[in-house]
């Protein structure tokens, strides 16, 4: 059988512990914990320094297990231009562990600088600087390192978004986050 994932968020609890999951077809990135697909929370320009949304926990869950397993995830951006001056997209570097069994990668999330704020994060890169020709390297905490059964899922994508004094008012366009696997 062919794999099936779902692209999931997780959000509320505490640390190491969130309260809530879902499926994110589309994410926004607000002034609050929500993915609400409005303008209700925007994250406003500052007169100096800079604007953070809350910090947004991704992975993928798989819903239909392969006939062997996945391995080799990756995740890029469809563009290396992102929204412009002043708007930036994070991803935390390192390993924010998420697995079946686990939630230990995962902080509450709060709008404050990700690597100040969350406790598994050390350094950041600019999402929109990984491509199909250079694309993220994601983890799996599953035992052996592979996804081969309903309800294991990568370990989590921490994606921030900061918006400087520089940045130009207006609702960005889409922009699109593809991620890929191997599978046998």
């Amino acid at each position: 059988m062919v794999a099936i994932f779902d692209v999931v968020r997780n959000f509320g609890g505490t640390d190491n512990a969130p309260a809530s999951e879902e499926v994110v077809a589309n994410l926004r990135f607000n002034a609050e914990d929500t993915n609400d697909q409005d303008l209700a929370s925007p994250i406003v320009i500052p007169g100096a320094g800079t604007e953070y949304s809350y910090i947004k926990h991704l992975f993928l869950k798989c819903t239909t297990a392969p006939d062997t397993q996945v391995d080799n995830v990756k995740l890029y951006s469809d563009t290396a231009l992102g929204w412009g001056t002043g708007v930036t997209v994070f991803i935390g570097d390192g390993v924010q562990t998420k697995n079946s069994g686990s939630s230990a990668g995962y902080d509450v999330a709060d709008a404050q600088e990700v690597i100040t704020n969350h406790t598994h994060v050390a350094a950041k890169t600019d999402l929109f600087s990984f491509s199909l020709g250079t694309p993220r390297n994601m983890t799996i905490s599953e035992a052996g390192a592979i996804i081969d059964a309903i309800n294991e899922t990568t370990d989590y994508a921490v994606l921030s978004l900061e918006v400087a004094s520089t940045a130009v008012a207006g609702t960005k366009a889409a922009e699109t986050i593809t991620w890929q696997y191997d599978e046998v």
